[in-house]
């Protein structure tokens, strides 16, 4: 009997690397990458690498809950196990217990990186990618009024040419006219993305935009301006606004963004894997926004670099990802290298077979 994909060991390890600075958003602060890798073992001796990074506040996770289903839920029901049952085996992760996508989706990367050494290609390719370089936004996460506009200056200076602002904190006014004060001492060709993180109503969302779209600033998208579970407002939003809305906190399966887009209530939709639960949904989002007509950007937490590699490798294999959030790896002061490439704003993944690790 060959025991070539069989799943032989699995081990685990707990990530900690400090950021460059604090990240603040709407929700919540972020000092650190908090992750834990898995280490998928075959009996040939192949290792596949994958990551969860938890999140209370959007997938409802913490280090501690994450950490125990990704030990005793998951892995004893997919030990000794061979992978080249490729569908069932995701099945059983799928299914194996309710919501915690994190877990699932560091489960799902180590097996996606063995599928591909098997294949003896790389995830991007076996995704069916080709090389190219993606480029990536860069998130300025609130701070003090001016301390933002300051930041805004200095990430262009470093080659970045599309920004997420966060917003959310301050007065609304004062929201408002961050906007249009960034826009001041920013080249016109640098664009701006801004993500409220559900913290504003309908009413505000539109006479923000009605502000921002009178001064011509030059605005790719508003991401999530109200609550996740209110389509309604979505809705409202998307119909009546003059700049694109994207869906983020909204959609975390297939059936939300099924429902978002059934009822018209986003024009864009942020993907992460670590929402999705792994690859194999997030194929399946992107599918169906394209059959809508949607586009998506990959998007991602404040994530080490096993679930980035993974992220760029399905941007990198899918076309109607036609923006990219992948700027954790900027933030981390970790020195570790592989599964990508990196320079300024520019992401490259690697043509090492799997990840790239």
């Amino acid at each position: 009997m060959d025991e070539t994909g069989v799943i032989e060991r699995i081990e685990f390890e707990t990530v900690k690397e400090d950021l460059q600075h604090l990240f603040v958003t709407a929700l919540h602060e972020v000092r650190y990458v908090i992750a834990v890798r898995v280490r998928i073992i075959l009996k040939n001796g192949l290792v596949g690498l994958g990551s969860a990074t938890p999140n209370d506040k959007v997938t409802g996770d913490t280090l501690e809950s994450m950490s125990y289903v990704m030990k005793n839920v998951i892995k004893p029901k997919i030990i000794g196990l061979d992978i080249t049952n490729w569908d069932c085996i995701l099945q059983i992760i799928r299914e194996s217990i309710a919501d915690n996508s994190p877990a699932k989706a560091a489960f799902e990367i180590a097996l996606y990186d063995l599928r591909a050494q098997l294949f003896q290609m790389s995830l991007s390719r076996l995704l069916g990618g080709t090389p190219r370089n993606l480029y990536t936004d860069y998130t300025v996460s609130l701070a003090p009024l001016s301390e933002m506009v300051e930041e805004s200056c200095e990430l262009v200076k470093r080659g970045f040419n599309a920004l997420k602002i966060k917003l959310g904190d301050h007065d609304f006014e004062e929201d408002v006219q961050l906007i249009l004060d960034i826009a001041k001492v920013i080249p016109n060709a640098v664009s701006l993305r801004i993500d409220i993180n559900q913290a504003w109503t309908v009413s505000e969302t539109l006479s923000a935009v009605d502000t921002w779209t009178k001064y011509n600033v030059n605005i790719d998208f508003i991401e999530q301006p109200v609550k996740a579970d209110n389509y309604s407002g979505m809705r409202q939003i998307t119909q009546r606004s003059k700049l694109p809305v994207m869906a983020d906190e909204s959609v975390h399966t297939f059936e939300d963004a099924r429902e978002l887009i059934a009822n018209h209530a986003c024009d864009l939709v942020n993907i992460k894997l670590m929402k999705t639960g792994g690859i194999s949904q997030a194929e399946r989002i992107n599918q169906l926004c394209e059959m809508a007509g949607i586009q998506c950007m990959i998007g991602c937490m404040i994530e080490s670099r096993e679930s980035i590699a993974a992220a760029i490798a399905f941007a990198t294999a899918h076309r109607n990802v036609k923006y990219v959030d992948l700027d954790s790896v900027f933030m981390s002061r970790s020195k570790r290298k592989g599964g990508f490439e990196s320079e300024k704003n520019m992401l490259r993944v690697t043509k090492k077979a799997g990840l790239g690790f």
